[in-house]
């Protein structure tokens, strides 16, 4: 930055002296008017008298002439400086501001050129790699956020497509799993209505399947099946352990089965045993001895 220093004095005294030597020298208007009236005395044109007359009345006042005119023009001079000063200021400071207008115009264009390189690496890392064919793009890599969005876009469409079908799926294996549930119900227990449900339970269950024989039925059956089947065994085992008991005493010649008697009393139980075990034939009740 120029640096230029203007002080605040006119400094017009220095000019006027100057100005007034000058006007005073030996090729000056003030000598020449001296020398001329000189010459008009010397000629004899004007005597002595007069020659002080002329020389006060003209010399005076070419002298106060040349005082104002010096003080005029040495003011005119100082201020010619200062203003010669303040342009050449203004000129540097002009100049110091063409500089920073310079240094910021090229700040900016390196900005410019900076924001320009941020938005190709953007928009590659955004949209891909472009080629271009006559300055105009073509087309774009598949290096960029967008593509893979897309990629995602994609992955998820299948992703909800894949989780519809298992939805579609898992609603027909419910449907189907209700249905068993249903089927297996009535097959095993049969249709029935219910009536008072509360929090104390159901107070009524009606069949509504009429002679339909459900599972439950059969297994009950056959429970009973089962039921008889452990009291005909019970039973023919005590009438084979009691018939065998006979034959030891008929073999060892026990003879006394009269009533009352042992024997007697061995024959009561084998009848009775044999008496149940046809009766585990039939029922499990008629099977149970009174």
């Amino acid at each position: 930055m120029a640096t230029i220093s203007i002080s605040s004095d006119l400094e017009v005294a220095d000019k006027y002296e100057t100005l007034v030597k000058q006007s005073l020298d030996g090729n000056s208007v003030y000598i020449r008017a001296k020398e001329t009236i000189q010459d008009l005395v010397d000629t004899g044109a004007i005597d002595n008298s007069q020659k002080a007359e002329v020389i006060s009345g003209i010399l005076s006042g070419v002298v106060s002439n040349i005082a104002t005119a010096s003080m005029q023009t040495a003011l005119a001079w100082a201020q010619s400086e200062k203003e010669t000063a303040l342009k050449k200021l203004e000129l540097a400071i002009q100049l110091d501001i063409l500089e920073q207008q310079a240094l910021l115009a090229e700040a900016q264009v390196e900005q410019t050129y900076n924001a320009i390189r941020l938005a190709k690496v953007e928009s590659k890392r955004m949209y891909g790699t472009p080629v271009y064919v006559d300055n105009d793009v073509a087309s774009l890599g598949n290096d960029g956020k967008i593509y893979t969005d897309i990629l995602l876009t994609e992955a998820q469409e299948l992703k909800v497509d894949a989780e519809t079908t298992l939805t579609t799926q898992k609603m027909q294996e419910s449907y189907a799993a209700v249905h068993k549930i249903v089927a297996d119900t009535y097959v095993n227990y049969g249709n029935y209505t219910f009536a008072g449900l509360d929090t104390d339970g159901i107070d009524t269950v009606t069949a509504q399947h009429g002679d339909y024989e459900t599972l439950s039925d059969m297994q009950r059956e056959i429970a009973e099946e089962q039921a008889k089947g452990y009291t005909y065994n019970a039973w023919a085992n005590a009438l084979t352990g009691t018939a065998s008991m006979l034959g030891t005493a008929i073999a060892a010649e026990y003879s006394e089965f009269e009533d009352g008697s042992t024997g007697g009393d061995l024959l009561d139980i084998l009848l009775e045993t044999a008496t149940n075990l046809s009766n585990a034939t039939t029922t499990t009740s008629e099977a149970s001895p009174a």
